[in-house]
């Protein structure tokens, strides 16, 4: 029996994706997060979560709503994230610049092997995600092994393009709903994945003062309030403004994802 899509997503997707989409019955059964099956190839205590995932605003805005009724070191988490000014930005929650640039030069033998790069979301109690309800794209998507074998793991790379773009949609939607330039935007999307840095960025983990505050368009000193005043626009979209906001090339990413999704009907 297989799980909805809308079940891998976070709840918020549910009143805006297209619904044949959400439908899709999906079928894993080979890699499940509570039992890693790269064991020992990757550290159990580590899993495939040595990786710093990038968390879009509104999501950071509903992890905050979500913490409120049920705290954990989540809260702590990004809370220390914001105070110290470590790439908590109004696009969202990056990793630092001198993370991404090493990790870029990662080799695939070191993946799931070094604990200094745990997702700073990871319960090591619980040995599992922290965020689980509310994980970015690429975590989402990430499967080793597939069910459907190649087929699966195309389908789950047409899912990552897919969803990786509704991300910053709604992100950049956000940003414009509450203010922000063009231009503004544009510096700010200069954060994500980045192969090479300042001799600053590469020494800290923070970012200057100086730097935060113009980035942060006004907003610096309420940027809780920032990340759930996001999560309020995008919960404001129907399916309707989703679909204009994701355009053509929104379409054709929704098209992929139907054709390949035809792989969990047989």
């Amino acid at each position: 029996m297989g799980l909805a899509f809308k079940h891998f997503l976070p709840p918020l997707y549910q009143q805006i994706l297209p619904d044949e989409l959400l439908r899709l019955s999906i079928h894993e059964t080979k890699a499940t997060c509570d039992s890693c099956i790269k064991v020992p190839q990757y550290q159990e205590d580590l899993k495939c979560c040595t990786f710093h995932p990038f968390l879009p605003n509104y999501l950071i805005g509903q992890i905050l709503l979500d913490e409120k009724s049920k705290p954990s070191f989540i809260t702590e988490t990004l809370q220390h994230k914001i105070s110290k000014r470590q790439y908590a930005l109004p696009l969202g929650i990056v990793a630092p610049v001198r993370y991404q640039v090493e990790f870029n030069e990662l080799k695939s033998q070191h993946f799931g092997r070094r604990e200094d790069w745990l997702c700073p979301y990871y319960d090591q109690t619980l040995n599992r995600c922290g965020i689980w309800r509310n994980r970015g794209s690429v975590c989402t998507t990430f499967y080793c092994h597939s069910s459907k074998g190649s087929k699966g793991k195309n389908f789950w790379k047409v899912a990552l393009n897919y969803l990786s773009y509704v991300e910053m949609v709604l992100c950049e939607e956000a940003l414009v709903h509450l203010d922000f330039s063009p231009r503004q935007v544009s510096d700010l999307l200069g954060y994500i994945n980045r192969f090479d840095g300042k001799s600053s960025e590469l020494k800290t983990d923070s970012m200057s003062l100086k730097t935060a505050k113009n980035l942060w368009n006004g907003y610096f000193d309420d940027q809780e309030s920032f990340y759930i005043k996001s999560l309020e626009v995008v919960k404001s979209f129907d399916r309707k403004q989703m679909k204009e906001s994701m355009g053509d090339l929104g379409l054709n990413l929704t098209a992929q994802m139907m054709k390949v999704g035809e792989i969990w009907k047989t």
